[in-house]
């Protein structure tokens, strides 16, 4: 299938992956028109599952992702949203996520560094988030993030 997970690693695409790009653009489930990261996080963790270490390799991903990242509004916005997917799968011991795994635990000191910067770039510039009107409130979704078992308050890396 055009869009899947092992496309994006044979094509070195893992960052347009997660971010909705291209092949790999799944549509919001009410058609506004919005990349639905919830999407692609179950395929590739679907992938994922049938490899040998698939929680090293979804961190290997995420990594790889995460370096590719720039201050700018929407990959801060898919940022924001590939978390939440983490956080919302390991909730429900999605795949082989447990609660006793934290993909944040496993960044270097840099990495958080980067996504604290990107989460306060977001919450700053949230206005530019296509869409954005009919959102809740950034400050809103971040405690939406917490009830979902997010640890970390992002903003403070």
């Amino acid at each position: 299938m055009k869009g899947d997970f092992d496309e994006a690693i044979n094509n070195n695409e893992i960052t347009a992956y997660f971010k909705g790009e291209g092949d790999y653009f799944s549509p919001e489930e009410f058609s506004m028109g919005y990349h639905n990261e919830i999407i692609n996080f179950n395929r590739m963790m679907a992938y994922l599952k049938e490899k040998e270490n698939p929680y090293q390799l979804l961190v290997k991903y995420f990594r790889l992702y995460l370096s590719s990242l720039k201050e700018d509004v929407l990959d801060a916005w898919s940022l924001f949203n590939n978390i939440g997917c983490f956080y919302i799968l390991r909730q429900d011991n999605a795949f082989f996520l447990t609660e006793n795994e934290d993909l944040i635990d496993e960044l270097t000191t840099e990495e958080k560094k980067k996504i604290g910067v990107l989460c306060r770039y977001l919450r700053d510039n949230f206005d530019k988030v296509p869409g954005s009107a009919q959102m809740f409130p950034i400050e809103k979704q971040m405690k939406i993030g917490i009830k979902y078992g997010c640890p970390y308050n992002l903003l403070t890396f």
